[in-house]
């Protein structure tokens, strides 16, 4: 009986513990294990239809087939957003009444354009296009950013326009057709707030308000971030200090591969982006990185060294989506513009396109479950609410 009793009375103490137990080690299992997905999109500059389009798909999920994509926590766009006082407001109008992801931006040369970034770090690649007001020096088949005034700079037929349109081929000095002359705050047809200076918006209100994060320098557009088991770098090509003229420096790969050697062992994957791609494809494939291949070389070798960890280069820069796999950078596939290579023990380039600047809106989603990196690309026409539907999907799995 006593026996009977004494049972009777331990059980409780034994489901108690058991139960202990169970949320011990759901505190202390590291929340790697849990899925993370994050969403980068680029290029939305001056047009709003096809950002919003695109942010609202992120936020509803309305086409998410198996394998399953959590919602997205962090929105990573890399570049060109002008005006960016507008754009960021379409972001949070979006979510709002949601959990709103955190906005990494990437600086882009619309971006840098705003402080004179553009203007002077295209010169640097021997030509350059035509300064903020117009001045010479434009270079062949690229529109000026002012749209008037100052031999050079062809406008090339069928640039897209602000508005994601083929322009008409456009006089010396002059945009095409339909596309309004850009200002000094790099806005035309869609314009912000002109007081608003968009790398001191990017600077002082989007990335100072990153949690955790940590800046190359004070006030600094090139920072890293972690979240979860990830790593994120974001690279500054135009303003000069990690890179300058669309080109990462010798200074930028050194803090680029000092933020991925320095990340601690809780860290498993590691992804970077900047602005233009170091292996362009259709759209401007003779300007930054490829003016100077062997800076470009250079730093996707680095980063190669380190692809235990690098899993993937996200850009803007060319409209159109792409991505590829580059294991040898001066390769003759990697240097044809034709090629998309896929070389095994590469690291992926992805060019996220542009939700408004090109024929399609095209955006990448990217769930890190554990060890693996799972990616899936969206397409849409370009335009306002066009429907979104898979466009391909691709992992690295155990790759450790």
């Amino acid at each position: 009986m006593i026996s009977r009793l004494r049972r009777r009375c331990l059980l409780p103490f034994k489901v108690l513990s058991v139960l202990s137990l169970l949320i011990l080690l759901a505190v202390s299992s590291p929340r790697a294990a849990f899925p993370f997905t994050f969403s980068v999109l680029s290029d939305p500059q001056w047009s709003t239809d096809g950002w919003v389009n695109g942010l609202t798909e992120i936020r509803d999920s309305k086409v998410n087939p198996d394998l399953k994509f959590g919602q997205s926590e962090l929105i990573f766009v890399p570049g060109d957003t002008p005006p960016v006082d507008v754009m960021y407001g379409e972001f949070t109008r979006v979510f709002k009444g949601t959990v709103t992801p955190l906005f990494l931006p990437v600086i882009g040369n619309h971006d840098a354009d705003d402080k004179g970034g553009f203007a002077g770090g295209m010169a640097m690649m021997g030509g350059g296009m035509g300064g903020p007001q117009g001045e010479s020096g434009g270079q062949h088949g690229m529109g000026m950013p002012q749209g008037a005034g100052g031999p050079g700079g062809q406008v090339q037929p069928g640039m897209e326009t602000p508005q994601g349109q083929s322009g008409t081929s456009g006089k010396e000095g002059q945009p095409p057709s339909g596309m309004g002359g850009m200002g000094r705050g790099g806005m035309s047809q869609l314009t912000g707030d002109p007081s608003v200076i968009d790398m001191d918006f990017i600077s002082d209100k989007i990335i100072e308000a990153i949690p955790g994060v940590v800046r190359m320098s004070d006030k600094s557009c090139t920072y890293y971030y972690d979240r979860e088991n990830v790593r994120i770098i974001s690279i500054d090509i135009f303003s000069g200090e990690a890179g300058t003229g669309g080109v990462i420096t010798d200074k930028g790969r050194a803090w680029t591969e000092k933020v991925i050697t320095s990340a601690p062992a809780t860290i498993d994957h590691i992804f970077i982006g900047f602005h233009a791609p170091a292996f362009p494809r259709v759209r401007h494939t003779n300007d930054c990185f490829v003016t100077n291949t062997e800076q470009r070389n250079a730093f996707w070798n680095m980063l190669l060294s380190h692809k235990d960890k690098v899993r993937a280069v996200f850009n803007g820069h060319t409209h159109v989506y792409c991505r590829m796999r580059v294991l040898n950078p001066s390769g003759a596939d990697a240097n044809d513009f034709s090629k998309y290579p896929d070389e095994e023990g590469g690291i992926y380039q992805v060019n996220a396109g542009s939700t408004s600047q090109g024929a399609k809106n095209t955006f990448v989603k990217v769930m890190v479950k554990g060890k693996n990196v799972y990616f899936r690309t969206y397409e849409a026409e370009n335009g306002k609410d066009t429907p979104f539907a898979v466009k391909e999907e691709w992992s690295i799995i155990n790759n450790n």
